[in-house]
């Protein structure tokens, strides 16, 4: 009796000791500083106008840091090294001729370890649990997470999709999981300008663009359809304005740091290539300052009632005014009277839209903004974009690119008044304004 108990005892001690052979350590990578105040550094003697940075794990490329917000991987127990880069445009750059630094974390079973990337410091340091939910998590609220599973080499995601480096074809994108405190993805609505997008053999080499979609926004409405918005406009500039693809810049929820990084980007590119022009393309929400009537963009990440934490458009219009550009074109599918795109204010004090103050405009400059005065630039739901952006891509789609800007504003004028009173019953105006360098020319410029 003694024996079969003695023998029952190891079996259960040798299941235990198994078991926490193979328990896992949780590491969280957290991204909880912005960025923005990085841009445009110095390190080691290089200025990086446009840079990015990549988080390397365990020898695996999975993450440009500027688009997380922060990542939960299961690890075995045992040492694992996080390495970040800084550097240009790809990762191979960043590896090869940008600043790095690292930090190795001797993972036990049942922890979690929490890996804060400072990249204003350039440094990864290890923050304890109460630091995080006292301090940093109440400070920096987060809206995803996406949770990883390392198994030998390659990372899984929850749903058991292989993602990273060494799963070809994966993208870390596709696989990000929502948090307990986000909503569902929305349904992405095909339209009819989302297919057939005219295909150009020219190629447009002195063309570069910047494209800012914000849609998902932590403080204040989310904008409806802004993401699809943005993307499928990058897929009419690569495809039918034949812009290289290298030489667009398109951010997706955007923070204030990403807006001012891509800007740096483009006034780099413009000061450096004698000639060139540019188009910036911007979806999302705008704000008046309630005493200046100076307008707005609202990063992902900044308040409706605090403009400091907003991108000034004065800055967007004068710092690339300030370049050596041929000419540059807006397209500003946004209101900036404080109301967001179903017409309720963004504010739950203010009560009524304010007109935001017209913006003096330098250099050879044409803005086409989606409204005018204090009216609301809208959605169209049935076509699953902004109403701006739609008669914009399918006066793009139509022409296959080959519109004076002047049968392109009448265009959009005509069609989005139509529309907004049909399916609103409310007036939206979209308008054009020039620089005076530009008022006399304007018309006959064209996209390609």
């Amino acid at each position: 009796m003694k024996k079969r108990i003695t023998l029952l005892s190891m079996l259960v001690l040798m299941a235990i000791s198994n078991a926490l052979a193979n328990e896992t350590a949780k590491i969280v990578l957290l991204r909880p500083y912005d960025f923005g105040a990085a841009m445009g550094a110095v390190y080691g003697g290089k200025k990086y106008y446009s840079f990015h940075h990549y988080i390397d794990f365990d020898g695996q490329l999975f993450g440009n840091v500027a688009t997380m917000q922060y990542y939960e991987i299961i690890v075995e127990p045992g040492n694992h090294t996080i390495v970040g880069y800084v550097g240009l445009q790809s990762p191979e750059d960043a590896k090869n001729e940008g600043q790095k630094y690292s930090l190795v974390i001797g993972a036990q079973a049942g922890k979690t370890y929490y890996a804060c990337i400072d990249e204003k410091k350039m440094s990864i340091q290890l923050i304890d649990e109460k630091k995080w939910q006292k301090e940093l998590k109440k400070n920096y609220p987060v809206q995803w997470v996406a949770k990883l599973e390392l198994k030998g080499d390659v990372f899984y995601a929850a749903d058991g999709t292989p993602v990273g480096e060494n799963a070809p074809k994966a993208k870390i994108e596709n696989n990000v999981q929502i948090a307990d405190n986000a909503t569902a993805p929305k349904e992405i609505i095909q339209s009819d300008v989302d297919q057939n997008i005219p295909q150009s053999s020219k190629k447009s080499e002195d063309t570069y663009a910047l494209i800012i979609a914000n849609e998902e926004y932590q403080f204040v409405d989310d904008v409806n359809f802004a993401a699809h918005d943005g993307e499928i406009f990058k897929e009419y500039c690569i495809k039918t304005l034949g812009i290289p693809e290298r030489q667009i810049r398109y951010c997706a929820n955007a923070s204030y740091g990403v807006i001012s990084g891509g800007v740096d980007w483009l006034k780099y590119a413009l000061n450096n290539f004698e000639g060139c022009k540019a188009i910036v393309y911007y979806c999302g929400h705008g704000i008046p300052d309630e005493k200046t009537g100076d307008a707005y963009i609202i990063p992902v990440d900044g308040k409706g009632t605090n403009t400091t934490t907003c991108y000034s458009l004065n800055t967007l219009y004068t710092t690339l005014a300030n370049t050596k550009a041929s000419n540059i074109t807006y397209f500003m599918d946004a209101c900036f009277t404080g109301a967001n795109k179903e017409g309720s204010m963004l504010v739950a004090a203010r009560g009524v839209a304010r007109e935001a103050k017209k913006e003096v405009l330098a250099g050879k400059a044409v803005v086409f903004s989606a409204s005018s005065g204090d009216e609301t630039a809208m959605t169209y739901p049935e076509k699953g974009h902004g109403l701006f952006t739609y008669f914009l891509l399918k006066k793009l789609q139509e022409t296959q690119g080959n519109v004076s800007y002047s049968d392109l504003a009448d265009y959009i004028n005509k069609n989005v008044k139509k529309e907004a009173f049909l399916i609103n019953e409310k007036p939206q105006t979209p308008v054009v304004a020039t620089s005076t360098a530009a008022s006399s020319t304007w018309k006959n410029m064209t996209l390609k």
